[in-house]
């Protein structure tokens, strides 16, 4: 006989599993079809929204955060990375320059801030290193989906790889959350996340192995160009990753003393609940894709 909390857990997860489908859905579309308008527009939505949650958490334990200037940082770098990609393309070498005064200008502006409001401020450092970590962990680190959706001078569709790295990451999560659910028993790092055991990192890591073999095989089309081989060790590799980005989260939320990033989706949370597995992964496979085919950064 099932119990009350049995009974809500099963739908949490039925919960859980329509959410993604639709989320991820949506975007798998996108890249799909190459909707790049679309697609830089879902990454600065999500972007924004986790950024926004992690700085709520902040400010629950009693931080003052900057948040005008983080947002806007994160806006500028999403939207700068779009420009250069595709409407200046000729000045992409200046790229990496207009990284280096985007981040003077943040780090200048918290400093300034500080100044202004040093009265009303009782740990001004922890106000700009919270702000400065809020921009880095979530909109630096997500953009990387974005770099990786323009990326250009690759043998195989840039798209391709987006969805693969999607794919390959999300399906590891969704691998460790089925394995541990049903046959965990052996807790993994319980200080950390109560809840994850070491079958949950089995599973997801196997998960993300069948993704890898049967992607490029049954999207052979669209994975045209993207060597078998580099597909399986790759995706081994990013489903260990992407478990080090879920727990990099807790890590966050258990600081907090919070269950969710935020409650903006059923049965997962906030935004940051969604990606943040894709905060590793994604500037992992970047490097791959920087050093493998040696494209411009």
């Amino acid at each position: 006989m099932m119990t009350i909390e049995m009974l809500k857990e099963e739908s949490n997860f039925y919960s859980r599993l329509l959410s993604s489908l639709v989320l991820w859905g949506v975007i798998l579309i996108a890249l799909l079809y190459s909707l790049k308008i679309l697609e830089m527009i879902i990454f600065m939505c999500f972007g924004l929204i986790a950024q926004e949650e992690f700085y709520r958490m902040q400010q629950a334990k009693g931080h003052k955060i900057f948040r005008l200037a983080g947002f806007t940082a994160a806006f500028c770098l999403y939207l700068g990375i779009w420009f250069f990609e595709n409407v200046h393309t000729a000045g992409y070498s200046f790229y990496p320059f207009f990284e280096q005064i985007l981040y003077f200008g943040l780090l200048t502006i918290l400093f300034g801030q500080v100044i202004w409001n040093w009265d009303k401020l009782t740990n001004p450092i922890a106000s700009i290193a919270l702000t400065f970590l809020g921009f880095f962990y979530v909109a630096f680190l997500f953009s990387f989906l974005e770099r990786i959706s323009f990326c250009k001078g690759l043998p195989f569709n840039a798209d391709a790889a987006l969805f693969y790295l999607i794919a390959v990451t999300k399906l590891s999560d969704t691998g460790a959350f089925l394995v541990g659910r049903n046959f965990g028993s052996h807790l993994l790092i319980p200080h950390v996340s109560p809840k994850k055991t070491w079958e949950g990192l089995g599973g997801g890591i196997f998960f993300s192995f069948l993704a890898g073999i049967l992607l490029p095989i049954g999207f052979s089309k669209f994975f045209v160009g993207f060597p078998l081989i580099d597909s399986i060790l790759l995706s081994v590799v990013i489903g260990f990753i992407g478990a080090v980005g879920d727990l990099a989260k807790s890590v966050v939320k258990r600081d907090a003393h919070v269950k969710d990033s935020g409650h903006v989706i059923p049965g997962i949370g906030g935004l940051l609940d969604l990606i943040d597995s894709l905060l590793l992964s994604g500037p992992f496979f970047y490097f791959y894709c920087l050093f493998r085919y040696h494209i411009y950064p």
